[in-house]
């Protein structure tokens, strides 16, 4: 009779029991999917169709919150009025010619210290 010498175990070799069996994936549930950020999620939402109640198109939900917007400021609402304003006034649909792209550049970072201008101004109060 021969003795079996016990399986070997250590670096590179886990014991038999805790190995994966065969056929069946070491990690079934697969790797998690990446989580996405904010814009993104609103890129997918604004441009989902939705139907328009007076006529059978469909329109992305974008294009019906704009539509909305004007029938609003059309009737008189002075918020709307305002916000379709300033949406045009940043977008610089009003006059294309107003701005080089180098004006815009630096308009752009006027806002951007204007916002960290107010957040440091708040944060000054709160201490």
């Amino acid at each position: 009779m021969t003795a079996e010498a016990p399986p070997k175990v250590g670096y590179m070799n886990p014991p038999q029991h805790t190995r994966f069996k065969k056929g069946k994936s070491g990690n079934p549930r697969g790797r998690p999917r990446k989580q996405e950020d904010l814009n993104t999620e609103l890129h997918r939402v604004l441009n989902r169709k939705v139907r328009v109640k007076d006529n059978d198109q469909k329109l992305p939900i974008r294009d019906s919150l704009m539509w909305k917007l004007r029938d609003l400021a059309l009737q008189g609402d002075k918020q709307a009025m305002a916000l379709q304003r300033r949406i045009i006034d940043e977008s610089g649909i009003s006059d294309p010619n107003a701005y080089s792209p180098e004006e815009k550049k630096k308009q752009f970072l006027r806002n951007i210290q204007r916002m960290i201008a107010k957040t440091n101004a708040k944060e000054d109060r709160d201490e």
